[in-house]
């Protein structure tokens, strides 16, 4: 029933003279299967809405694997292997990343591989350990040559110097009117 909907999905939305209403009860059924949404009989636009519906969820559950908009994958030489969006599968995605695993990049949407996967050529270094040095405190109090420092200074404070006072022009008089 579903995929009967999808082949004339194309048609019912662009040629009215499509719309018939065996075709709607097609629609009406096909959405209730997927979603359990009923449409209204009377408006003509929610059956292209449920339509879009459809497509929307029959297509993002066909593949594990989507590929970023407007790449193509090619192998040099075979044909067969060259893929977009619309012609990607399951299994030709799988093949490109276990033979081509720099490609990953090119993919928006895949399974998490079970373990990372490495180029080949790459090695990996372990870290090195962590060396805790333990510092001794000191014993005596430290001479800096102008007396001795009890206690460390927590926070200086910096006082800002002071703006330069700038003279203002000093008002003109006005002539005083004479009477």
């Amino acid at each position: 029933m579903i995929e009967e909907v999808i082949s004339f999905a194309r048609e019912y939305i662009n040629k009215p003279a499509y719309r018939t209403a065996e075709r709607k009860a097609k629609i009406r059924e096909a959405l209730k299967q997927l979603t359990g949404e009923i449409v209204l009989i009377s408006c003509g636009t929610c059956y292209i809405e449920a339509l879009y519906k459809i497509l929307k969820r029959t297509t993002m559950a066909t593949s594990k694997y989507e590929l970023r908009r407007g790449v193509v994958l090619q192998v040099f030489g075979d044909p067969t292997k060259t893929c977009t969006n619309n012609t990607l599968t399951d299994a030709l995605a799988e093949w490109y990343l276990e033979h081509y695993p720099e490609k990953t990049v090119y993919f928006v949407r895949r399974p998490a591989p079970e373990m990372p996967v490495i180029p080949p050529g790459i090695k990996i270094i372990p870290p090195a350990p962590k060396i805790e040095e333990i510092i001794p405190e000191p014993e005596s109090k430290i001479d800096v040559g102008w007396g001795l420092i009890d206690e460390t200074i927590d926070t200086i404070v910096v006082v800002p110097p002071e703006p330069p006072k700038v003279k203002k022009p000093a008002k003109k008089k006005s002539p005083k009117a004479k009477t």
